[in-house]
């Protein structure tokens, strides 16, 4: 637990060093520092960030990765200007410390109610008339994956905390369903042979992400997530009861407030910022390597997002 702490304390310490080095005087910046987080989603769209702000209002951008608490304490030092993708529900006490308590930050939606759930291809709700949980029932066969004669619903990896949550889901649901747990690459396979072959599959998954812009995919309705109705305690599935959605998230972009006085024309192109959940899904396809299409890199794929969308543009500008 030492070792682990020493770590933890070891990366921090590095970190804060990373945003403290990028400029010892922020007020004397005339740069807009973005923090990018890990997964494609915040990367796409820290690289339309980047180049609008260059391209249409002349103001240069640096990018540097940074975990979420660090971010924060940046943004509140002014030692970085924007926090490029806050998840809600995993920043929850970031955003009640920096923008309601100090009042140094505050956030704008960047899209809202981003979902996960189970899917199916629209083909096979359209088919077999599946909207909902309740229609499931009784038909689970047809989701057979490997010939034994039962429904396969993948939940993620087994070593995916939803890989657990989704077997509790099965059991308090009442559906007849096996948790197929293998790894993301070997179901992504899967789910496409499936598709080619006008096969039904059911699976979890999370959006933005490029599936929903390359395939046709249909969310199961679910009772709405309700407190009273997700009770998960980890590795404790007999203690737990979950029959409602998983909790949507908002997501939003942060702002440190002292960009205001000395960038004001970024400031306010971050004011103006909002973009829809559909176009990060097909910008995260655009960067990922996909049968019969060409990736693209992070800047490539921005500047031709941009040129595409003048009017979500245009009304960032404004």
């Amino acid at each position: 637990m030492v070792k682990v702490k020493k770590i933890v304390l070891t990366t921090l310490f590095v970190s804060v060093c990373v945003v403290l080095s990028l400029g010892t005087s922020w007020a004397a910046r005339k740069n807009v520092i973005i923090a990018e987080q890990s997964w494609t989603g915040s990367t796409v769209i820290c690289q339309v960030m980047k180049y609008v702000l260059e391209n249409k209002l002349d103001i240069p951008v640096k990018i540097t990765q940074l975990n979420g608490s660090v971010t924060w304490v940046g943004m509140d030092k002014g030692d970085v200007d924007v926090f490029s993708d806050i998840w809600e529900t995993a920043e929850i006490e970031g955003i009640k410390k920096y923008t309601e308590e100090k009042k140094t930050c505050e956030v704008v939606l960047s899209y809202a109610n981003a979902p996960q759930g189970w899917y199916i291809p629209k083909f096979a709700a359209e088919e077999h008339g599946i909207k909902t949980i309740e229609d499931l029932k009784g038909k689970e066969k047809l989701f057979d994956i490997d010939g034994n004669g039962k429904g396969d619903l993948w939940g993620g990896p087994t070593s995916w905390k939803v890989n657990e949550i989704t077997s509790i889901k099965i059991r308090d649901y009442g559906l007849d369903f096996e948790n197929l747990g293998v790894e993301q690459w070997a179901w992504l396979a899967t789910l496409k042979a499936a598709i080619l072959k006008k096969k039904p599959v059911i699976f979890y998954y999370w959006e933005p992400e490029w599936l929903f812009s390359e395939y046709d995919l249909v969310k199961i309705q679910e009772p709405a997530y309700d407190d009273a109705k997700y009770k998960y305690v980890q590795k404790h599935p007999e203690q737990s009861k979950i029959t409602c959605e998983f909790q949507p998230s908002d997501v939003w972009v942060g702002l440190s407030k002292k960009m205001e006085k000395r960038l004001p024309k970024a400031y306010q192109f971050f004011k103006n910022w909002s973009i829809p959940i559909e176009e990060v899904n097909h910008l995260i396809a655009m960067v990922t390597e996909l049968d019969g299409k060409q990736k693209l890199t992070g800047a490539d794929a921005a500047k031709k997002w941009v040129e595409d969308n003048p009017d979500i543009v245009n009304t960032w500008l404004k």
